[in-house]
């Protein structure tokens, strides 16, 4: 695997006296649930670049920093939505009741859609060393971060639009802000071999614009991540060491109310929303 580091890369680098660089291959997955409206399971390989530094102390002191750059995105692929449409209807008088009130109340049409996904994913965090041995170290941080993931969304069956406005072409972009805590674990086993594990838990906050549904719609949920990596130091590569391991996150959006069109009604619905991404990865970083 060859890697070329812009040049901004490399200031960075000396400013942050540490530098990893990992690309890694795995899934993207969105759960998606409007209530009477949209029930959506995606899951779409994606690719991840990462700018890291795991734990570096400041000077001497059990002090540290950390911070992670995520870009990811997948091609487009055909997957299945499933909608269901609950039509605006009128009681007829006197019944106090229409005709679809005796029929199914909701229809399930599959529809085949192109499915899109980017994003980037920041964290920052100061920490301290709880355990700070020769082979061993253990440390708590303060988390902070901003999330920006983006999909788009192709209806393939144009006859679908007959059925609700949404399936037209659409695109979501949310953007939150999260603030938690990062536990970090490493242990060297050798001079050239170390295994190192992180995991966060965030509360995240923030907001979401779709082309149907509207902008500057509210959420609050969950951010957690989890990393386990090894480290591997070739004695021939003064400072150098190449890297490799596994990550999971999770961005989980809760529950909100979205204006949905129905005709040319809108009617408030229940919406929950879950990414989540797991990843394979290699790389190579230096100590400086």
């Amino acid at each position: 695997m060859k890697f070329t580091l812009p040049s901004f890369f490399v200031f960075f680098c000396h400013s942050a006296s540490a530098l990893e660089l990992s690309l890694g291959e795995g899934d993207f997955s969105a759960q998606t649930d409007i209530n009477q409206l949209l029930s959506s399971n995606v899951r779409l390989n994606t690719t991840t670049w990462s700018l890291t530094e795991k734990h570096k102390n400041i000077w001497d002191s059990r002090l540290y920093y950390q911070f992670q750059f995520d870009y990811f995105n997948s091609d487009t692929v055909d997957k299945i939505t499933n909608f269901a449409s609950q039509p605006a209807s009128t009681p007829i008088p006197i019944i106090g009741s229409s005709i679809d009130d005796n029929v199914d109340r909701f229809t399930q049409i599959p529809v085949p859609a192109d499915y899109q996904v980017r994003g980037i994913d920041f964290n920052i965090g100061l920490g301290y060393d709880l355990i700070k041995k020769s082979k061993i170290t253990f440390g708590i941080a303060f988390n902070t971060g901003l999330s920006t993931p983006f999909m788009k969304i192709r209806n393939m069956d144009t006859t679908a639009n007959l059925v609700i406005d949404l399936l037209d072409t659409f695109d979501t972009k949310v953007k939150t802000y999260k603030l938690g805590s990062c536990i970090y674990g490493g242990y060297q086993i050798n001079k050239q071999l170390s295994l190192i594990g992180t995991t966060s838990l965030n509360y995240q906050t923030g907001n979401m614009e779709n082309d149907v549904l509207g902008s500057n719609i509210d959420i609050n949920g969950r951010y957690q991540t989890l990393d386990l990596s090894m480290r591997y130091r070739p004695n021939f590569l003064k400072g150098f060491y190449l890297t490799g391991g596994y990550s999971y996150k999770t961005w989980d959006y809760g529950s909100t109310t979205v204006n949905t069109p129905i005709g040319s009604s809108k009617i408030a619905r229940g919406m929950d929303i879950e990414f989540k991404i797991s990843n394979i990865y290699l790389g190579a970083g230096y100590y400086f």
